[in-house]
């Protein structure tokens, strides 16, 4: 059995480093190996007809990513949604994904599209004129490659990954790094608060002032979620990272 070791603090300043961590991520967390950057395949140059325009380096990583989960039959442990790759409807830009209920589009305006890693917008039904159509939202992400890692991150909640859900004050959290007796990295990546750890992470949450929740993970892989010894056990180093005493 192998160990999920710290990854995401890694995330570097280049969109296509970004994208590799990412991949690094799918490996050591899913044990997914959907290969390397740098590749092309034919829904990029599908997706570019259908929109008419070029599509830049972050958009061409995230459909080669699509287009790799998909030949190693991987997108159901990662994503919960559906191909977009196309012009959202009735707005002025590029659909990377499309919510499963097909009531929502994540992707950049077509205006961005000469941006490198473009910021990243949701759009959702215009209720109010004709539930057909989208409108604009607010601005999810400010890159396209953030926008992709806070997604997976996100949906590990629906993922085989063992869950459990703690709080904790910002104190404390602000002393995990340096008091926890496991090596504790912490980063944020957009709006994304992690703590990655030998073995696991914790997604903090704000849950009111100065509180968080915090979402903790083990990989699927390295234990048996329906195994209530492993859950009693992840939650106590848990807890132990935390400072917490249960009776």
């Amino acid at each position: 059995m192998t160990s999920y070791r710290p990854t995401l603090h890694r995330f570097p300043d280049d969109t296509s480093g970004r994208f590799q961590v990412l991949r690094e991520f799918l490996l050591r967390w899913h044990g997914l190996d959907t290969g390397a950057v740098g590749r092309t395949v034919d829904r990029v140059g599908e997706a570019e007809a259908r929109v008419d325009k070029p599509l830049p380096l972050a958009v061409r990583e995230w459909i080669v990513l699509l287009d790799d989960l998909a030949r190693i039959d991987g997108w159901k442990y990662v994503l919960r949604d559906s191909w977009g790759l196309k012009q959202v409807p009735n707005c002025a830009a590029f659909s990377l994904l499309t919510a499963g209920e097909g009531d929502r589009h994540w992707g950049p305006l077509f205006r961005d599209l000469a941006r490198e890693d473009p910021p990243v917008r949701e759009f959702v039904p215009d209720y109010e004129r004709d539930e057909q159509r989208f409108k604009r939202g607010r601005q999810v992400a400010s890159r396209v490659s953030t926008w992709a890692l806070e997604f997976i991150v996100d949906y590990l909640h629906l993922s085989r990954s063992l869950q459990l859900e703690r709080r904790a004050s910002k104190p404390t959290l602000e002393r995990l790094c340096d008091r926890s007796p496991s090596p504790v990295v912490a980063s944020r990546i957009g709006a994304t608060e992690l703590f990655e750890f030998e073995g696991g992470l914790m997604h903090a949450e704000p849950d009111g002032p100065e509180i968080y929740r915090l979402r903790c993970y083990a990989p699927r892989a390295q234990t048996d979620a329906f195994d209530s010894d492993a859950t009693h056990a992840f939650g106590q180093q848990i807890d132990a990272m935390l400072g917490v005493i249960r009776l």
